[in-house]
């Protein structure tokens, strides 16, 4: 197990062995006051609370006690042995652990450039595809790209202008005509965007809060999806 310890200038040292560590204190580099933690991941604590260090204790004769020891003479120097057990800090923040390691493998595997992406018209197809499938996930290239659509064919519906001019009038109903055909699958992708970040697909409902409702749910939904398997169904895009 590593160790870590605050020498007497402030500086973290790293050692990769309680034995290494046992050396320190024999050498009196180590003091009972010394902070001290375990692991990489450990609480500071102080080196006299390890019950595996053992701390020598030398009573010292009155008359030695008044010899005065000059500076240079009362620095010990650690072994070259025992020195190259001491692991510079950096190394050993790299060290990781085997769920750590793990992790990293699986962020590696799903990198942007071992996955398919959609484009609009791939998009646009699955949604369509999966008109009422309100179950499997949906990645963020399909949603937003769906999203865009959505909100370019209502723009004219947020459009005020004189209710005589035909020409607004008719690209406002084809525009209500258009809304009403993707409301549905824009409910249903937006559920599965809420499957994918492993979320119920009843989080949607957010969305009718007046005025920050939709600002919510978008922010919860810009998030990168589970990668791999999660509880509503496999990883919403192909590999390479």
């Amino acid at each position: 197990m590593i160790y870590k310890f605050i020498d007497n200038n402030g500086s973290e040292i790293s050692v990769n062995s309680l034995s290494s560590l046992q050396a320190l204190v024999d050498s009196e580099m180590v003091k009972e006051n010394t902070k001290i933690k375990a692991g990489l991941r450990g609480k500071w604590t102080t080196a006299s609370k390890i019950q595996e260090l053992v701390f020598i204790k030398e009573v010292i004769p009155e008359a030695e006690a008044e010899e005065v020891i000059p500076e240079a003479e009362a620095e010990e120097v650690i072994p070259e042995a025992e020195a190259e057990e001491v692991i510079p800090e950096a190394e050993a923040e790299e060290e990781k652990s085997e769920y750590e390691l793990e992790e990293d493998k699986i962020d590696k595997a799903y990198d942007d450039e071992n996955i398919i992406g959609l484009n609009l018209f791939k998009a646009m197809q699955i949604c369509f595809k999966k008109f009422f499938n309100f179950k499997d996930r949906a990645s963020r290239s399909e949603y937003w790209y769906f999203q865009l659509v959505f909100a370019i064919v209502s723009l004219p519906l947020f459009i005020y202008e004189d209710s005589s001019n035909d020409t607004h009038l008719i690209y406002t109903g084809i525009s209500a005509i258009i809304v009403l055909i993707l409301f549905i699958p824009a409910i249903s992708v937006s559920v599965r965007r809420l499957h994918d970040i492993n979320k119920s697909g009843w989080f949607v409902i957010i969305s009718v809060i007046p005025y920050i409702g939709w600002i919510i749910l978008a922010i919860m939904l810009i998030g990168k999806g589970t990668l791999g398997k999660n509880k509503f169904g496999k990883y919403p895009l192909k590999f390479k």
